[in-house]
């Protein structure tokens, strides 16, 4: 059955064009900190990227921002706030957004350089997470897709749909299916969006207020082959006598596999510090390190906004 599924996806591939490659482009310094299995975690702002789902066992305000710096030449920003629309908080909302850039070089046909261009793309997305009951929760996100390469732009809608599951005080599990929706054209080319299945499976082991998570996504996009995706992150919270509140120094470390380009290809190593400015609001600042092998490394920073009302 796999075989035939695995000989379907690939005549797919070869039928049609994929393109949004920049959809695929991690995002957060966490969730890429952790090898990208952040299916079944999805329990902060990039929720709103990695599983709706998420959202709606969460009980706070969270806001969150990240810089990338990508080949020396790509630059690439996101954000997202996720909050409580309902009182007991079993349903919640999200914004999010993101931009790339980059420059190209024009050239004739005879390869004489024209001079240079700007490439971006650009999203913008609402959702919304329900706790349908206290161990399952389910969410959507709606997102508006721009891009402009020299004068050409294209545009494109498009969907996540995802499901969160906390049957043990210990274990998630999460399933998303990412990037469903219209092609896109430019000038005459039709390209379709690259649609990805993911499916996860977290371990969270609380110890006062610090944790150990361990955790692995199964991606299956529609125009390669799975990839597996393991990471883990240990948080630590102290309480400094110089402080007027805690805070906490997360450890963390990932990889996921299709990155055959190098010895440490799909290899990623973080560090996150959070502070707690009042016993309502928490900040965090994480760093990623992420290899693409021979294709160079890509360095991203958050900052990250916590708001836990009473």
């Amino acid at each position: 059955m796999t075989s035939v599924v695995m000989n379907l996806s690939l005549a797919l591939m070869q039928a049609v064009t994929i393109g949004m490659p920049f959809l695929k482009l991690g995002v957060g310094s966490r969730p890429v900190a952790m090898g990208e299995a952040f299916t079944a975690i999805s329990d902060d702002a990039n929720a709103m990227f990695w599983n709706p789902a998420g959202m709606g066992m969460m009980k706070s305000f969270e806001l969150s921002g990240m810089i990338m710096n990508l080949y020396d030449n790509v630059v690439y920003g996101s954000g997202a706030l996720v909050f409580p629309v309902v009182r007991k908080g079993s349903i919640s909302a999200g914004l999010a957004g993101a931009y790339l850039s980059a420059t190209d070089t024009l050239r004739d046909e005879n390869g004489v350089s024209q001079g240079a261009f700007t490439v971006w793309d650009a999203l913008g997305s609402v959702g919304a997470g329900w706790q349908v009951k206290s161990y399952l929760s389910l969410g959507a996100t709606g997102k508006f897709v721009a891009s402009k390469i020299h004068t050409y732009r294209a545009y494109s809608i498009l969907g996540d749909f995802g499901v969160k599951v906390n049957p043990t005080k210990y274990l998630y599990f999460g399933l998303k299916l990412e990037n469903l929706g219209t092609p896109r054209s430019f000038i005459s080319d039709l390209e379709f969006p690259p649609t990805t299945a993911r499916g996860g499976l977290a371990m969270i082991f609380p110890f006062n207020k610090s944790h150990l998570i361990l955790s692995s996504d199964l991606i299956w996009p529609i125009d390669a082959a799975p990839s597996l995706a393991i990471g883990g992150e240990l948080k630590i919270y102290i309480k400094p006598e110089q402080l007027a509140g805690s805070s906490g120094i997360s450890l963390r470390a990932g990889y996921r596999s299709g990155y055959h380009l190098g010895t440490w290809g799909g290899t990623s190593f973080g560090l996150g510090y959070e502070y707690e400015l009042t016993p309502l609001v928490h900040i965090s600042v994480d760093a990623v390190y992420f290899s693409y092998g021979f294709l160079g490394n890509s360095d991203r920073l958050s900052l990250g906004v916590n708001f836990r009302p009473s």
